[in-house]
């Protein structure tokens, strides 16, 4: 129950995550069609310019995919959080998740409610946010 209890949380979230946010990434590099790339290097296009002017923008929707899915599950941290520092952890690392806790031990079912209500809406506001900044990188291609 120290300060560092929140990067103990970090890398677990991280180990947790990672093979399945490495699996969507070449789930996207292998949509790419490699005859793209043929054809770039026929115009006498670098490696360089094939990344930023190819790979990049094709990876942008396995970018959106992993980014909500990400942002979704940051909200799933709970049993994490609870087995590093417990009922009562360290100010630095005080998640949504211990304050539903302590809630629900106090029976305090209306603050409860409120909250979930509050946090879906705040989820809703970001991943329509993150749709919003991808569609202006879709329309700016």
């Amino acid at each position: 129950n120290s300060s560092s209890a929140f990067w103990v949380l970090v890398f677990s979230y991280i180990w947790r995550n990672l093979g399945y946010d490495v699996i969507l990434w070449l789930a996207g590099l292998a949509s790419i069609p490699s005859s793209i790339y043929e054809a770039a290097k026929v115009d006498g296009a670098g490696s360089w310019q094939c990344f930023w002017r190819i790979t990049l923008p094709n990876l942008l929707p396995s970018l959106f995919t992993i980014t909500v899915l990400s942002l979704l599950n940051s909200f799933k941290v709970f049993r994490e959080a609870y087995l590093v520092a417990g009922d009562y952890p360290n100010e630095n690392m005080y998640l949504l998740q211990h304050l539903f806790n302590n809630w629900y031990r106090d029976m305090a079912f209306d603050k409860m409610a409120a909250a979930a209500v509050v946090t879906g809406i705040v989820i809703f506001v970001l991943v329509c946010f993150l749709e919003k900044a991808w569609n202006v990188k879709e329309e700016e291609r």
